[in-house]
């Protein structure tokens, strides 16, 4: 349930963000994986890995952004290609049931926000989707720590 909470206060603030902001890709890439958290979360078991697939498909869409947007600094686009590569790389991980090292991921989603958060990297309009990918890497490990205790 508390996870659930995570992505869901994640996902509404990304949608507020997205609506303030507004350009067209990051927007996109936000309403993307919203759907892909909504139809996860919230419908029957059979329906959640298209959910999943739709969320990891625009996942990497954030990558290819973070490569090709030439608008933005260097350390801006760093910041958008580790977060985004590490929890695709994480579900690809976990969907082909590969074993050992799944927590490396997360753990590098969170030092690449940190960083861009000290580094003052600016990602204003692709704020949304990164705190998607943030709260997602919260969730995984809060989920780990659970079943841990």
């Amino acid at each position: 349930m508390i996870l659930k909470l995570i992505l869901g206060l994640a996902a509404a603030f990304a949608l507020l963000w997205t609506i303030k902001t507004w350009k067209i890709l990051p927007a996109l890439i936000t309403l993307g994986m919203i759907a892909g958290i909504v139809i996860t979360l919230f419908q029957a078991r059979t329906v959640q890995f298209p959910g999943i697939h739709l969320y990891m498909g625009f996942v990497a869409f954030a990558f290819i952004y973070g490569l090709t947007v030439k608008e933005k600094e260097t350390k801006a686009r760093i910041v958008i290609c580790l977060m985004s590569a590490s929890i695709f790389i994480y579900w690809l991980w976990i969907l082909n049931h590969w074993h050992g090292n799944e927590m490396l991921a997360p753990i590098l989603v969170l030092v690449a926000g940190a960083a861009g958060i000290v580094m003052k990297a600016k990602v204003k309009n692709e704020a949304g989707f990164l705190v998607i990918l943030a709260a997602d890497a919260i969730a995984i490990i809060t989920e780990h720590v659970f079943k841990a205790s």
